[in-house]
């Protein structure tokens, strides 16, 4: 499979962001946290194939978060973690995906705990690859490459890789990203102790998958941040951060499938326990609208909205607004 077209998005504070869409099906974004490239990902050792078998089953969306890749590379003053929001924000507005499964993994698990955190209703799955707490391997990953960056890239190529491959990675590195970015973005991940208490905040289901053979990474990093989220944990083969592509994927798919499903015997007039009100909030949500957005359009409180929102859900039986939306479009309410 090729790499998908760029397209690009202007951010709330004037920076373009690239973006890319390619295949069909559930939408699932990905952050990788090791390299943002939207169109070099796809050439990258030991990320191109998740990206291919990704792509298969999904509709996968990528975005290169300012500093990096084709985005804008020039961050400006006053550098902080809550913009890489506004990167991905600008792209989801643009798309409108709806309810979507999010994917990352390294330093892309802190931006994709801070969605999550703040937008739970949009994710109808999180999941975590192999990644540390309070920023594991400092030495490693900010002081060597402070020190010397050129050292550093060959320092994160997986010693199984081929010293042709290893060239490589270091090449497409060199294109995706340079020592300045690269070191602005790493101070603004979550510090000691923050990244468990932002995981203990979770409302969204996990799952955590940890290449057994990364040698920058424990696996007892992994197995914390699992505790932390209150997640599933997996172990999988691999010595890249992202682990074994097929095997990732049957941990995902198997994940995804043993999520709650709306109730087998709801009736198929259950709607009717629905208020007038209820069913145009239903619908709403089936239109991938989130609460603060369903309380713009109804001129009513967000809190009112988290109300029937919950109410809703408790009536139809279903645990998300993936499953809501499924059981709007079933019912004819969407």
């Amino acid at each position: 499979m090729d790499a998908p077209p760029v397209q690009y998005v202007t951010t709330s504070d004037g920076l373009r962001i690239a973006y890319g869409v390619s295949g069909a099906g559930t939408p699932l974004l990905f952050l990788p946290g090791v390299f943002y490239h939207v169109q070099l990902a796809w050439q990258y050792p030991g990320l191109e194939p998740w990206l291919r078998v990704l792509a298969e089953r999904f509709q996968l969306i990528q975005v290169d978060p300012r500093g990096t890749g084709m985005s804008s590379r020039e961050v400006g003053e006053g550098h902080a973690r809550e913009h890489y929001q506004m990167d991905i924000d600008a792209v989801l507005r643009r798309l409108n995906p709806g309810p979507f499964v999010l994917l990352a993994a390294s330093g892309g698990v802190d931006l994709a705990l801070d969605y999550a955190i703040a937008h739970p209703e949009n994710i109808v799955a999180l999941l975590l690859g192999t990644s540390g707490t309070s920023k594991v391997n400092t030495p490693i990953f900010e002081m060597l490459p402070a020190a010397d960056w050129e050292v550093f890239l060959h320092a994160i190529v997986p010693r199984t890789r081929t010293r042709e491959e290893a060239n490589k990675i270091v090449e497409l590195i060199h294109q995706a990203s340079d020592q300045r970015n690269y070191l602005l973005r790493r101070r603004v991940l979550y510090g000691p102790g923050e990244i468990e208490a932002a995981l203990e905040r979770l409302q969204v289901s996990s799952l955590v998958m940890h290449a057994r053979d990364y040698a920058l990474t424990p696996v007892e990093e992994g197995m914390k941040i699992a505790q932390h989220s209150g997640g599933r944990f997996v172990l999988i083969d691999g010595a890249d951060p992202w682990g074994d592509p097929e095997q990732g994927i049957r941990a995902i798919e198997a994940f995804l499938a043993s999520l709650p499903t709306p109730n087998s015997g709801t009736s198929q007039h259950a709607d009717a326990a629905l208020s007038d009100r209820e069913i145009e909030v239903l619908r709403l949500v089936a239109e991938g609208k989130s609460n603060q957005q369903i309380a713009d359009e109804l001129v009513i409180s967000v809190n009112t909205v988290n109300r029937h929102v919950s109410n809703i859900f408790d009536k139809i039986g279903v645990a998300n607004r993936a499953q809501a939306t499924a059981y709007a479009k079933d019912h004819g309410l969407a």
